[in-house]
């Protein structure tokens, strides 16, 4: 995912070298250098000093002529993952979940803008998927997403359009500011919202809120699988009360945590 240029002139260059360096790595899962520099448009001799700092310091290894991440970023992601309430808060209620539907059942948090899976549970007829824990999303382009969206103030939405923009993945992705609208008074009113092939085609999902006591979004719990078995009227019905009712289990949880 590309990184905005918001406050451009406030970034501080050798850092922004250096962390495209690092998700360069992450992407191709270990490259030399003469791949890097073409995945990341810097020169050679700045890929190369890069790579022997993050070395020196224990974040990359060398193998040859390859370099790949090193297992320190373990500690940095559990730290993370276990530091976010709607991990454990979720963990039983989607796991529940997803043994009732057979779906892949997705807990989803937002962050800069951007929504970001935590947690995920897979049904026993789950597709396969490459989304998973740590997975950034666009939120005009998700379920969940456009769930979280609903219940920010149009000004927060505003602002998050004309930071990361409304690109499209699919065909059916909402690209304009209009139809996005138009789309989350629907959520607002219905409680739910619907991705029918938004961010990957012929793959749907239905998702509820996370909220506070005061309405304040936490996040979004979502079912997602094949649009043939999801938009099936009466399981889409069926799945929007099983929905709503881990929603609210995950609410109570993170409330008691």
């Amino acid at each position: 995912m590309a990184t905005s240029d918001t406050n451009e002139g406030n970034r501080v260059a050798a850092v922004v070298k250096t962390l495209d360096i690092l998700e360069a790595l992450w992407q191709a899962e270990g490259a030399g250098v003469t791949a890097l520099t073409e995945r990341t448009g810097l020169a050679k001799s700045t890929v190369h000093a890069h790579l022997t700092t993050l070395r020196s310091k224990g974040y990359v290894v060398q193998e040859g002529d390859e370099y790949r991440l090193s297992l320190r970023f373990l500690s940095f992601g559990e730290h993370v993952k276990h530091a976010e309430p709607l991990y454990a808060a979720s963990d039983g209620p989607i796991t529940e979940l997803s043994e009732r539907v057979g779906e892949r059942v997705l807990c989803s948090t937002h962050q800069n803008g951007l929504g970001t899976i935590i947690n995920v549970s897979e049904g026993t007829r789950a597709f396969t998927s490459d989304i998973d824990i740590g997975t950034h999303t666009y939120l005009h382009s998700s379920a969940a997403g456009k769930v979280i969206l609903a219940h920010f103030a149009e000004e927060r939405i505003d602002e998050i359009i004309a930071e990361w923009g409304l690109p499209a993945f699919t065909d059916e992705t909402i690209t304009d500011r209009e139809t996005l609208f138009e789309e989350l008074a629907a959520v607002r009113e219905e409680g739910v919202a619907y991705n029918h092939g938004e961010y990957l085609p012929g793959i749907s999902a239905i998702a509820a809120p996370i909220l506070d006591n005061d309405g304040t979004v936490y996040g979004a719990v979502s079912v997602t699988g094949p649009q043939h078995r999801l938009e099936n009227e009466w399981e889409e019905n069926e799945l929007r009360t099983q929905l709503l009712s881990t929603a609210n289990t995950i609410e109570v949880n993170v409330m008691f945590s």
